[in-house]
C-alpha cells in the first residue's frame, strides 16, 4: 500500500512534501511521479534485507534501518538541514508544525522522544518510530558513532525505533520530550483536528490518510 499512499501524498504535496527537502528509500525501483516544482521523485534504493519479529512483537528491522541510515549518511544531504525526521508512509505529517516546534531546539545534539505511554515503564518516554526527529548535530553523531553502536549493542531483536533510541543514548546524544509532534494511535491517540499536534498515525488507506490531513489543514474559522 505505501507506494500508491506516497503517490497520493506527492500529488496533494502533503507529508513530507511540506518539508524543506525529502527523499523515498524503497528496496525495489519506484518512481512516485512529478513534483509541483517539475522534480520527479524516484526511491533511493535500499537492500533487501528480511525482517523478523522483535522482543515486542513488532518488526524486528533494526538491521534494515542500519541500511537506509547508511545511506542517509552516504548522501549527505542531512548537513543541509537542521533536523532530519523519518516518516512511515501512513503517518500524516504537517511539516510546519514540526517546524514550530522544533525551531527552540536548533543547534541542539538531540533527538525526540515523542510518546510516553507509560510513564511509569523505564522504557518510557521513547521514541515512537512512525515521525522521529533528529538534530542535524544528532546525526552527526550518528554518523561518526553508529559503528560502536552496530559492534556494542544487543540489537539483532530489536525494532529500529528501540534500536535508534538506545543508539543515540549510547552516544551521549540529549533528549528533547515533546509529545506534542507526534498524535499516535499506538501511544496515546491521534486526534486529527488538533490544530497543536505535528503529525498522525497510522493511517494506511488513501482515502484516511487524505481525510485525515484534510481535518488537520482545515483553516481555522476566522471570529465573526
Amino acid at each position: 500500500y505505501e507506494g500508491p499512499l506516497l503517490k497520493s501524498h506527492l500529488d496533494q504535496g502533503a507529508g513530507i512534501f511540506t518539508c524543506d527537502g525529502y527523499d523515498v528509500f524503497a528496496n525495489t525501483p519506484y518512481t512516485l511521479g512529478t513534483s509541483k516544482d517539475g522534480i520527479e521523485v524516484s526511491a533511493v534504493l535500499i537492500p533487501k534485507i528480511s525482517v523478523g519479529v522483535s522482543q515486542d512483537g513488532t518488526a524486528g528491522n533494526a538491521k534494515l534501518f542500519m541500511a537506509v541510515w547508511d545511506k542517509v549518511i552516504a548522501g549527505n544531504r542531512f548537513r543541509d538541514y537542521d533536523f532530519t525526521i523519518k516518516v512511515d508512509p501512513d503517518a500524516v505529517l504537517i511539516g510546519w508544525r514540526i517546524r514550530d516546534h522544533m525551531r527552540p531546539h536548533i543547534g541542539e545534539n538531540a533527538y525526540v522522544v515523542n510518546c510516553n505511554k507509560f510513564p511509569n515503564s523505564p522504557n518510557f518516554p521513547m521514541m515512537f518510530g512512525a515521525v522521529e526527529i533528529f538534530s542535524m548535530q544528532a546525526m552527526i553523531s550518528y554518523a561518526m558513532g553508529s559503528w560502536k553502536c552496530g559492534q556494542m549493542l544487543p540489537w539483532g531483536s530489536w525494532g529500529e525505533d528501540y534500536y535508534m533510541t538506545h543508539c543515540l543514548d549510547f552516544l551521549g546524544v540529549g533528549r528533547i520530550a515533546d509529545f506534542g509532534v507526534l498524535g499516535d494511535n499506538v501511544c496515546t491517540g491521534a486526534n486529527c483536528l488538533d490544530p497543536y499536534t505535528g503529525s498522525f498515525h497510522p493511517f494506511k488507506s488513501i482515502g484516511t490518510w487524505l481525510q485525515c490531513w484534510g481535518q488537520a489543514t482545515i483553516p481555522p474559522k476566522s471570529p465573526a
